[in-house]
Protein backbone atom coordinates (compact mmCIF):
# COMPACT_ATOMS: atom_id res chain seq x y z
CA UNK A 1 0.00 0.00 0.00
CA UNK A 2 2.74 2.41 0.99
CA UNK A 3 4.57 1.63 -2.29
CA UNK A 4 1.32 2.97 -4.09
CA UNK A 5 1.22 6.15 -1.92
CA UNK A 6 4.46 7.15 -2.89
CA UNK A 7 4.02 6.78 -6.76
CA UNK A 8 0.67 8.35 -6.26
CA UNK A 9 2.74 11.71 -4.66
CA UNK A 10 5.25 11.39 -7.36
CA UNK A 11 2.64 11.38 -10.03
CA UNK A 12 1.60 14.74 -8.28
CA UNK A 13 4.88 16.21 -8.85
CA UNK A 14 5.60 14.90 -12.23
CA UNK A 15 2.17 16.07 -13.06
CA UNK A 16 2.67 19.29 -11.45
CA UNK A 17 6.18 19.83 -13.29
CA UNK A 18 4.87 18.29 -16.74
CA UNK A 19 2.03 20.79 -16.81
CA UNK A 20 4.00 23.58 -16.50
CA UNK A 21 7.14 22.77 -18.61
CA UNK A 22 7.42 19.34 -19.69
CA UNK A 23 10.15 16.16 -19.06
CA UNK A 24 8.81 15.09 -14.98
CA UNK A 25 8.41 11.43 -16.05
CA UNK A 26 12.06 11.21 -15.93
CA UNK A 27 11.57 11.91 -12.34
CA UNK A 28 8.97 8.47 -11.94
CA UNK A 29 9.91 6.33 -14.44
CA UNK A 30 13.00 5.30 -12.72
CA UNK A 31 10.40 5.00 -9.02
CA UNK A 32 8.73 2.40 -11.11
CA UNK A 33 12.03 0.62 -11.53
CA UNK A 34 12.94 0.86 -8.30
CA UNK A 35 9.73 -1.28 -7.30
CA UNK A 36 11.07 -4.20 -9.44
CA UNK A 37 9.55 -3.60 -12.75
CA UNK A 38 11.23 -4.71 -15.80
CA UNK A 39 12.35 -1.52 -18.19
CA UNK A 40 9.53 -2.25 -20.97
CA UNK A 41 6.42 -2.44 -18.30
CA UNK A 42 7.79 0.03 -16.40
CA UNK A 43 8.08 2.39 -19.67
CA UNK A 44 4.83 1.46 -20.71
CA UNK A 45 3.24 1.83 -16.93
CA UNK A 46 4.68 5.34 -16.61
CA UNK A 47 3.76 6.71 -20.13
CA UNK A 48 0.28 5.30 -19.04
CA UNK A 49 0.15 7.12 -16.02
CA UNK A 50 1.66 10.47 -16.55
CA UNK A 51 -0.13 11.12 -20.36
CA UNK A 52 -3.68 13.02 -18.71
CA UNK A 53 -1.26 15.43 -16.85
CA UNK A 54 -0.74 17.43 -20.25
CA UNK A 55 -4.96 17.33 -21.36
CA UNK A 56 -5.32 18.67 -17.60
CA UNK A 57 -3.14 21.19 -17.94
CA UNK A 58 -5.15 22.41 -21.11
CA UNK A 59 -7.86 22.99 -18.86
CA UNK A 60 -6.77 26.56 -18.02
CA UNK A 61 -7.06 27.17 -21.82
CA UNK A 62 -9.93 25.21 -23.33
CA UNK A 63 -11.33 28.13 -24.90
CA UNK A 64 -8.72 28.28 -27.48
CA UNK A 65 -8.20 24.75 -28.28
CA UNK A 66 -9.95 25.26 -31.07
CA UNK A 67 -7.57 27.60 -32.53
CA UNK A 68 -4.39 25.43 -30.99
CA UNK A 69 -5.37 22.75 -32.68
CA UNK A 70 -6.23 24.07 -36.15
CA UNK A 71 -2.91 25.59 -35.78
CA UNK A 72 -0.53 22.54 -35.32
CA UNK A 73 -2.88 19.44 -36.73
CA UNK A 74 0.53 18.79 -39.14
CA UNK A 75 2.25 18.88 -36.62
CA UNK A 76 0.23 16.57 -33.96
CA UNK A 77 -0.18 14.29 -36.88
CA UNK A 78 3.20 13.71 -38.07
CA UNK A 79 4.13 13.35 -34.35
CA UNK A 80 1.33 10.51 -34.05
CA UNK A 81 3.25 8.63 -36.65
CA UNK A 82 6.28 8.97 -35.37
CA UNK A 83 5.00 7.90 -32.16
CA UNK A 84 3.06 5.02 -33.47
CA UNK A 85 6.56 3.56 -35.20
CA UNK A 86 7.91 3.96 -31.99
CA UNK A 87 5.60 2.34 -29.48
CA UNK A 88 5.15 -1.18 -32.10
CA UNK A 89 9.36 -0.70 -32.13
CA UNK A 90 9.39 -1.40 -28.28
CA UNK A 91 6.78 -4.15 -28.27
CA UNK A 92 9.01 -5.84 -30.45
CA UNK A 93 12.52 -5.20 -29.68
CA UNK A 94 13.73 -7.74 -27.26
CA UNK A 95 13.91 -7.09 -23.61
CA UNK A 96 17.78 -7.26 -23.42
CA UNK A 97 18.01 -5.05 -26.03
CA UNK A 98 15.81 -2.30 -24.37
CA UNK A 99 17.58 -2.41 -20.86
CA UNK A 100 20.64 -2.16 -22.44
CA UNK A 101 19.65 1.08 -23.95
CA UNK A 102 17.94 3.04 -21.19
CA UNK A 103 20.81 4.18 -19.84
CA UNK A 104 21.50 6.01 -22.73
CA UNK A 105 18.13 7.25 -23.49
CA UNK A 106 17.94 8.55 -19.84
CA UNK A 107 21.09 10.27 -20.14
CA UNK A 108 19.73 11.72 -23.55
CA UNK A 109 16.70 12.76 -21.85
CA UNK A 110 18.42 14.93 -18.58
CA UNK A 111 21.02 16.26 -21.08
CA UNK A 112 18.26 17.47 -23.67
CA UNK A 113 17.00 19.81 -20.64
CA UNK A 114 20.52 21.76 -21.56
CA UNK A 115 19.70 22.45 -25.15
CA UNK A 116 18.98 26.22 -25.95
CA UNK A 117 16.60 26.59 -28.80
CA UNK A 118 18.03 29.73 -31.28
CA UNK A 119 15.50 31.53 -33.11
CA UNK A 120 15.19 30.62 -36.41
CA UNK A 121 12.99 31.73 -39.11
CA UNK A 122 14.95 30.50 -42.52
CA UNK A 123 13.65 29.32 -45.17
CA UNK A 124 13.60 25.97 -44.41
CA UNK A 125 12.47 26.31 -40.60
CA UNK A 126 9.17 24.83 -41.61
CA UNK A 127 11.14 21.29 -42.69
CA UNK A 128 13.41 21.27 -39.29
CA UNK A 129 10.27 21.81 -37.67
CA UNK A 130 8.62 18.75 -38.75
CA UNK A 131 11.92 16.62 -38.71
CA UNK A 132 12.06 17.41 -35.01
CA UNK A 133 8.63 17.14 -33.78
CA UNK A 134 8.18 13.88 -36.12
CA UNK A 135 11.86 12.29 -33.92
CA UNK A 136 10.52 13.50 -30.69
CA UNK A 137 7.01 11.37 -31.09
CA UNK A 138 9.41 8.36 -32.55
CA UNK A 139 11.56 8.80 -28.97
CA UNK A 140 8.00 9.29 -27.54
CA UNK A 141 6.90 5.92 -28.46
CA UNK A 142 9.88 3.96 -27.51
CA UNK A 143 10.89 5.85 -24.36
CA UNK A 144 9.18 8.95 -23.40
CA UNK A 145 10.60 10.93 -20.53
CA UNK A 146 11.92 14.02 -22.22
CA UNK A 147 9.51 14.42 -24.89
CA UNK A 148 8.28 17.76 -23.49
CA UNK A 149 11.43 19.56 -23.22
CA UNK A 150 12.58 18.12 -26.93
CA UNK A 151 9.30 19.52 -28.49
CA UNK A 152 9.51 22.81 -26.61
CA UNK A 153 13.40 23.29 -28.03
CA UNK A 154 11.62 22.26 -31.40
CA UNK A 155 8.64 24.96 -31.28
CA UNK A 156 11.25 27.84 -29.54
CA UNK A 157 12.77 28.78 -32.79
CA UNK A 158 10.00 30.68 -34.08
CA UNK A 159 10.89 34.09 -32.48
CA UNK A 160 6.38 34.58 -32.68
CA UNK A 161 5.43 32.03 -29.86
CA UNK A 162 5.49 33.34 -26.58
CA UNK A 163 6.19 30.93 -23.29
CA UNK A 164 2.52 30.92 -22.86
CA UNK A 165 1.94 29.64 -26.59
CA UNK A 166 4.97 27.06 -26.07
CA UNK A 167 3.74 25.73 -23.03
CA UNK A 168 0.11 25.24 -24.60
CA UNK A 169 1.34 23.73 -28.31
CA UNK A 170 3.52 21.33 -25.92
CA UNK A 171 0.67 20.18 -24.21
CA UNK A 172 -1.41 19.95 -26.93
CA UNK A 173 1.23 18.03 -28.98
CA UNK A 174 2.61 15.39 -26.58
CA UNK A 175 -1.02 15.18 -25.15
CA UNK A 176 -2.25 13.67 -28.06
CA UNK A 177 0.93 11.99 -29.36
CA UNK A 178 1.00 10.21 -26.27
CA UNK A 179 -2.61 9.00 -25.98
CA UNK A 180 -2.18 6.83 -29.30
CA UNK A 181 0.86 5.39 -28.55
CA UNK A 182 -1.13 3.97 -25.32
CA UNK A 183 -3.92 2.84 -27.19
CA UNK A 184 -1.11 0.57 -28.82
CA UNK A 185 0.60 0.42 -25.00
CA UNK A 186 -2.96 -0.65 -23.48
CA UNK A 187 -3.49 -3.68 -25.91
CA UNK A 188 0.27 -5.04 -25.03
CA UNK A 189 -0.27 -6.88 -21.69
CA UNK A 190 2.67 -5.17 -20.37
CA UNK A 191 1.00 -2.55 -17.95
CA UNK A 192 1.28 -2.82 -14.47
CA UNK A 193 -2.58 -1.19 -13.82
CA UNK A 194 -2.68 -0.87 -9.66
CA UNK A 195 0.68 0.91 -10.55
CA UNK A 196 -0.72 3.09 -13.88
CA UNK A 197 -3.72 4.22 -11.60
CA UNK A 198 -2.01 5.81 -8.30
CA UNK A 199 0.58 7.44 -11.13
CA UNK A 200 -2.73 8.57 -13.18
CA UNK A 201 -4.89 10.46 -10.39
CA UNK A 202 -1.75 11.72 -9.12
CA UNK A 203 -0.32 13.07 -12.04
CA UNK A 204 -4.09 14.67 -13.38
CA UNK A 205 -4.27 16.76 -9.81
CA UNK A 206 -0.51 17.50 -10.63
CA UNK A 207 -1.45 18.72 -14.30
CA UNK A 208 -4.30 20.71 -13.25
CA UNK A 209 -2.88 22.99 -10.95
CA UNK A 210 0.39 23.08 -12.95
CA UNK A 211 -1.28 24.39 -16.52
CA UNK A 212 -2.20 27.16 -14.44
CA UNK A 213 1.28 27.70 -12.51
CA UNK A 214 2.79 27.29 -15.90
CA UNK A 215 4.68 30.86 -15.52
CA UNK A 216 5.32 30.64 -11.80
CA UNK A 217 8.19 28.02 -10.89
CA UNK A 218 11.33 29.07 -11.00
CA UNK A 219 13.20 27.57 -14.32
CA UNK A 220 16.42 27.52 -12.19
CA UNK A 221 14.69 24.99 -9.60
CA UNK A 222 12.80 23.20 -12.35
CA UNK A 223 16.06 22.39 -14.07
CA UNK A 224 17.63 21.45 -11.70
CA UNK A 225 15.52 18.90 -9.86
CA UNK A 226 15.06 17.53 -13.57
CA UNK A 227 19.21 17.31 -14.48
CA UNK A 228 19.65 15.66 -10.77
CA UNK A 229 17.34 13.16 -10.82
CA UNK A 230 17.80 12.14 -14.52
CA UNK A 231 21.93 11.81 -14.67
CA UNK A 232 21.32 9.92 -10.75
CA UNK A 233 18.95 7.74 -12.26
CA UNK A 234 21.11 7.06 -15.15
CA UNK A 235 24.38 6.39 -13.32
CA UNK A 236 22.47 4.19 -11.50
CA UNK A 237 21.27 2.16 -14.61
CA UNK A 238 24.68 2.40 -16.00
CA UNK A 239 25.75 0.61 -12.99
CA UNK A 240 23.00 -1.97 -12.86
CA UNK A 241 23.19 -2.95 -16.53
CA UNK A 242 26.70 -2.54 -17.37
CA UNK A 243 28.56 -2.59 -14.18
CA UNK A 244 27.44 -5.40 -11.71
Amino acid sequence: MLEYIIIFAVGILVGGINGMAGGASIISYPVLLATGMSPVSAAISNALGVTPANFFALIAVRHQMRAYFQEYRKLIIISIIGSTIGAVALLTVPAGVFEKMVPFLLLFASLSFLIKAKPDRSARHELVEKIGIAASGLYCGYFGPGQGVMVIAVLARDIRRDSKTLNTAKNLIVGWTSLISNIIYIFSGRADWPVVIALLLGASIGGTFGGRWAARMPQGLYRWLILSVGFTASAWLFKKYYLS
